[in-house]
């Protein structure tokens, strides 16, 4: 989603969800991202106006998400891997594509990692990943809480300024296909269902995040 955040609280400050409405506020400030006075993303077609931005984007990834899923995954899945998915998604939009946000994003009364700590908390991430070996070889009850786990990691960081969400789909994809599954986000209609998912994993619960994981991962079949 679009729009430009303001500074608040770090994760851990506050142990109480943000309300619906709070969840639904508007971003309160511009940022340097942004056209002047705007909550519009500067970007690569110079449109101002946020809607018209929307399903421009919409359009363009969404070509560059389905080149991705006819492209063999990233092997490894690191660091690099990851920053590349975002720079592939959202290359013909934004020129921030593929780099680390560098300034204090949040939405309600979340707030997401501070720009300093981002390269940091998210090469540990990726250390994590790296000593677990990529998540392979673990039969599905165990490796659902463990992928949860990484991917409310990602989320928490928030690392880009925009599209965290897809970018964080899209790799898991890849990480469970060379874990020899396949992750079919596509199968939860309703996107309300994965935002709340993430927002309880936000403040430590990853229930529902676990849940719709159990529902959409599937062990790949013979040749597949």
């Amino acid at each position: 989603m679009s729009g430009c955040f303001c500074p608040a609280i770090g994760r851990n400050a506050n142990s109480m969800k943000p309300s619906k409405r709070s969840m639904m506020s508007k971003y309160r400030h511009t940022s340097f991202y942004c056209y002047p006075g705007t909550d519009v993303l500067i970007n690569k077609f110079d449109i101002r106006d946020e809607e018209k931005l929307k399903e421009i984007e919409k359009v363009y990834t969404l070509f560059r998400l389905s080149e991705l899923h006819l492209s063999r995954p990233a092997d490894p899945p690191d660091m690099e891997a990851f920053l590349e998915i975002h720079r592939r998604i959202f290359q013909d939009v934004y020129d921030f594509a593929g780099e680390l946000r560098k300034e204090m994003i949040s939405k309600g009364n979340s707030a997401f990692a501070h720009p300093d700590f981002i390269e940091p908390q998210l090469r540990e991430i990726f250390d994590g990943l790296k000593r677990e070996r990529y998540l392979k070889g673990l039969p599905k009850n165990e490796l659902i809480p463990r992928l949860a786990y990484y991917l409310s990691e990602l989320n928490a960081l928030h690392p880009f300024r925009e599209g965290n969400g897809r970018s964080v789909r899209e790799f898991s994809r890849q990480l469970m296909q060379g874990a020899g599954y396949e992750l079919k986000w596509e199968q939860i209609e309703e996107p309300a269902f994965i935002i709340n998912a993430f927002v309880d994993s936000f403040y430590g619960d990853n229930a529902r995040l676990e849940a719709i994981l159990s529902e959409i991962l599937h062990e790949k079949g013979p040749g597949s």
